[in-house]
């Protein structure tokens, strides 16, 4: 927090002392209203000062240190008519954005044609026109948008997008496509897996309220990374301002179950409010490194003598969640020399706590068995968990000329969780006198995200010809420096009634004799993985006109990545010390201790020696649990170069075609468990074709059609032996080294309309066939292990509807200044995918689902903006339908996530002429569970009227067979969550 008020305190000296408040801007683009891009070049002057300036290379111009008062701009651009913005009204301290659409003259004539001045308010009417631009299909979420809404992090925005969803509120999943098949970049920048268990990327580590945009791309071109199929999700975070600000906004939020409610946690480091430990979890220095630790049982009880713990638990209440932001920027002239920079840093502190109760059975997988479904396990797990995101942000710009401008990005983001579980509950429920346990976890993660891009663009001076280079460099350090697990057992009832054993009802630790694992006590896991990439881009592009009369772009460019990975995992645990019949036994007594003492530096190693012929009693030894396949290395290349050609015939067809050239190299190297050494060395040359054809109805209207390749290769996770126990759920996840790339054929068809003012309507259906898709699945010879396989084939189909509109002009209402301030947004996916298993060992049926995919996802909102009394209201829904979750077998049935729907709401007021604002935000209003379930095959009772309608068309079966039925359905984890009421004030200087 020291921090962060200091850094607070010099951005306000920094930013707030370099305004100029007694003067105003005007700043705008100059866009080609056929293309959308920027028009670089174009003669902008400000006719009452005589000043005339040239857009920059992405079509900006600006005019500074102006004196209140209404000014006239015009705008020359060879090949288009002149336009005059009148009436341009500058106020001191402002910045008045004009922003000037060319089109094309008509016939031979060049008039001079006058726009009065509107000032553009509404960032998206220009994220419309990007969008109908678009050389490919996607969606665009503007800054204004995200502002709106109730978004605090990416994650929330991405749940805007049409056809996309969230899962376990931080994997993006796209068109039904789990996170695997979505890639994710930042300012051009590939970001590398955040999981050291799965191949995704955890979109909650960024703060809204650092993004410019959010754009998520569909159909592949040439120009982009290949390695998608749901979409490649691209991460713009804030340019460089066009006047010099200083902002700063505080919140507080609490939560219906969470807040001032009990809490049990544990004493951890003293930089645990920066999501940093501060070294107190790690091993201690009195633990060998892996291989050198002694395997002699007298050397590890020694050992365990110099290992200090502290497992007690403490009480307390959960305080009220925080959020701060600082940021400023500045932006100063040097001639036609420009330097700008943009700085921020956000910290947000959130509670929560939830109860799971996760159930597991028995013989649940054969409907033609004799026996009947048993409860194997019944557990309560009371999560009290603490989220932290920290980030900073930080870029520059220098405008070298109109022609030439070098960016440099920077963005560093923490973010930790720190959870304390308590898990109680039977082992055996089903039985007559069931085991008791009484179990928790103590789990801090930490992630810490760099990401930088030093970006140059070039218009040379021969007309058409640009040149883009970038560098970029990102890093992903994840850690968990002390996963410590406690177990603790008892009968439910006395074993013998008649002759009662007090100790039968007490709770004794579950602590072996040897090993370490899960099913034991005082276990503890450390791990690190470290990733980083490093990539590079250069792009040359010339624009001209074929023959006279054909607009056309060839473009080129090559790229390079290479990725590093170093992962490290170590499992050490208290066992017991002591050898039965030998001189020193394990002093039983030690097993009835509780959490807070058991471990204590007086009950570790030799505790009483062996005198007078009887044995000396032993206490704890430290025993190292490591395997050999706990650590890997990885590294892979990826060399592109591409051609692409971007051709118009006529004002209505345009055709963008070409290929991409990819060759991957891809090494991992690790141990298995039997010392033998695992070498993976993966070579593959892939050439990829795509073609986008665009058909303008008019001048408002698109037809798309696209066709395209692209690649799902198997992550370092995907392919290393390493198994990890994830306690949450009771799964051990581990890898397999004969995974293969899989192969997809993508094919869309969009009609897409915009009226104007921001709006839009479209309809997109698409059809994605993939060869030898890899999935993640329970395995079928290892009971509660999850690993990844290639399947032979997969479709996944759909249909997209997104609308976004003013009520006004649903209802020809222009003149109601009431219902032009109403803005409603809709977007429903109904999407189908099968999986063909009918080869795959293990597979219960011939077909399925994709992992993931929902057969259904809707979004929608309403808006409501007052200018003038400078407030506004909005409200979203957003809606998953059911999804397969871990992919199951002929032991263990497919674990499905029952369809859940989230309503939020937000009210905002300015004030102080614009420069404060007020927000309350209202999330998860309807709070509703979370269930996992194990699909019964019992026939469903048949639905009829308007539920079996629904059913038919948004799942695709009447009765909707694969939904959750809790009187047949078994009921596997369910989790309550509470409602979240958040109020934030912000005031920009």
């Amino acid at each position: 927090m020291k921090l962060f008020l200091s850094v607070v305190s010099l951005l306000i000296v920094g930013f707030a002392f370099s305004q100029d408040k007694n003067t105003g801007v005007i700043q705008g683009k100059v866009i080609d209203s056929e293309t959308g891009e920027g028009l670089p070049s174009a003669q902008v002057e400000l006719v009452e000062q005589s000043k005339k300036v040239l857009s920059d290379i992405e079509g900006i111009y600006n005019f500074s240190k102006l004196e209140k008062g209404a000014y006239t701009v015009r705008i020359v651009y060879p090949g288009f008519p002149t336009q005059v913005v009148n009436d341009v009204k500058v106020k001191d301290g402002e910045v008045t954005t004009i922003d000037v659409i060319m089109a094309p003259a008509v016939g031979d004539s060049l008039i001079e044609v006058v726009v009065e001045a509107k000032r553009i308010t509404d960032t998206d009417q220009g994220v419309a026109l990007k969008q109908k631009n678009a050389i490919s299909v996607g969606d665009v979420v503007s800054s204004q948008t995200i502002q709106r809404s109730t978004a605090s992090n990416t994650s929330d925005v991405l749940k805007m997008v049409s056809g996309a969803s969230i899962q376990d509120n931080k994997f993006a999943i796209i068109r039904g496509l789990n996170d695997r098949y979505n890639a994710a970049f930042l300012n051009g920048s590939p970001l590398p897996s955040s999981e050291s268990d799965r191949k995704a990327f955890s979109f909650d580590m960024f703060p809204a309220s650092m993004l410019e945009n959010l754009t998520i791309t569909k159909s592949a071109t040439p120009d982009q990374p290949a390695e998608f199929a749901g979409g490649l999700i691209q991460i713009n975070t804030k340019s460089i301002p066009e006047k010099n600000f200083f902002s700063f906004q505080v919140g507080t939020g609490i939560n219906t179950i969470t807040t001032f409610k009990d809490r049990t946690s544990y004493k951890g480091g003293k930089m645990d409010w920066l999501g940093i430990d501060d070294g107190s979890r790690k091993i201690p220095s009195a633990v060998a490194p892996f291989g050198e630790y002694p395997l002699n049982i007298h050397d590890q009880a020694k050992v365990a003598q110099q290992v200090s713990t502290n497992w007690a638990t403490t009480e307390s209440k959960f305080l009220p969640n925080l959020s701060l932001q600082a940021s400023g920027g500045f932006n100063k002239k040097f001639g036609k020399r420009e330097f700008g920079m943009i700085a921020a840093l956000t910290y947000s502190r959130s509670f929560s706590y939830n109860e799971t109760v996760r159930n597991s059975y028995l013989n649940s997988t054969d409907p033609t068995s004799s026996q009947t479904t048993q409860m194997e396990n019944d557990y309560l797990d009371k999560n009290n968990v603490t989220n932290l995101l920290a980030g900073a942000l930080a870029n520059f710009a220098f405008k070298i000329n109109d022609l030439n401008t070098i960016t440099f990005k920077n963005i560093y983001s923490i973010n930790s969780s720190d959870k304390l579980i308590n898990r109680t509950g039977a082992t055996n429920a089903s039985e007559n006198n069931p085991i008791i346990i009484r179990s928790n976890a103590r789990w801090f993660t930490s992630d810490r995200v760099y990401s930088g891009q030093l970006e140059g663009q070039h218009g040379l001076r021969a007309k058409g010809f640009k040149l883009n280079w970038l560098a970029g460099y990102s890093n992903v350090n994840r850690t968990i420096p002390n996963l410590s697990r406690s177990v603790y057992t008892r009968n439910k009832d006395f074993i013998d009634p008649s002759n009662p054993d007090p100790r039968d009802t007490m709770y004794t630790a579950n602590i072996s004799s040897s090993s370490v694992g899960p099913a034991y006590g005082g276990g503890m896991f450390f791990s690190e993985n470290k990733e980083s990439s490093v990539n590079s881009r250069l792009d040359f592009s010339y624009a001209t006109d074929l023959f006279g009369k054909f607009k056309s772009e060839f473009k080129i460019g090559l790229y390079n990545q290479i990725r590093t990975r170093k992962f490290a995992a170590r499992q050490l645990g208290f066992t017991k010390y002591g050898v039965s019949g030998g001189n020193i036994e394990f002093d039983q007594n030690l097993l009835y201790l509780p959490e807070d003492q058991i471990f204590s530096s007086e009950n570790m190693g030799l505790l009483e020696p062996a005198a007078n012929g009887n044995p000396g009693k032993g206490g704890f030894k430290l025993t190292d649990g490591t395997k050999p396949s706990d650590q890997y290395n990885a590294q892979s290349v990826l060399n592109a170069a591409y051609i692409q050609l971007d051709n118009r015939f006529g004002k209505r067809f345009r055709f963008i075609y070409g290929a991409r050239l990819e060759y991957f190299q891809q090494e991992l190297n690790a141990l298995k468990d039997d010392l033998s050494e695992l070498k993976i060395s993966t070579k593959k040359l892939d050439v990829l074709p795509s073609i986008n054809a665009i058909f303008e109805a008019n001048r408002r209207s698109n037809i798309r059609l696209s066709y395209s390749q692209t690649l799902n290769r198997p992550e370092y996770r995907e392919l290393a032996p390493f198994a990890f126990y994830d306690f949450t759920t009771n799964f051990v996840v581990s890898g397999n080294d004969t995974l293969k790339r899989a192969l997809i054929h993508n094919l869309d068809l969009r009609y897409e309309t915009f009226p104007g003012r921001g709006q839009l309507f479209s309809a997109t259906i698409f059809y994605k066939n993939f060869i030898n898709p890899i999935e993640q699945k329970s395995r079928p010879d290892v009971v509660g292990e999850i690993s990844f396989q290639n399947v032979p084939s997969a479709t996944n189909y759909g249909l997209e509807l997104e609308a976004r509109s003013l009520i006004s002009t649903i209802f020809g209402l222009d003149t109601s200044s009431l219902f032009d301030d109403l803005t409603v947004y809709s977007n429903l996916s109904i999407i189908r995918s099968q999986v063909d298993v009918s080869s795959v060992v293990g597979s219960v049926a011939d077909s399925r689902p994709l992992q993931g995919q929902s057969p259904y996802v809707f979004n929608a909102g309403i808006r409501y903006d007052n200018a003038r009394n400078q407030w506004g209201v909005s409200l979203n829904i957003n809606r998953v339908g059911q999804r397969i979750y871990i992919v199951g077998n002929v032991n263990e049935p497919d674990l499905w996530e029952q369809a859940r729907t989230f309503l939020d709401l937000q009210i905002t007021k300015s004030f102080m002429k614009g420069r404060a604002q007020f927000k309350l935000n209202i999330q998860n209003i309807l709070a509703q569970n979370q269930i996992f379930y194990q699909n019964s095959s019992t026939a469903r009772s048949e639905v009829k009227g308007m539920n079996g309608f629904f059913n038919t068309v948004f799942v695709g079966d009447k009765n909707n067979n694969q939904g959750f039925d809790k009187e047949i359905d078994q009921q596997v984890w369910k989790t309550n969550f509470g409602r979240t009421f958040s109020a934030s004030l912000s005031f920009r200087l």
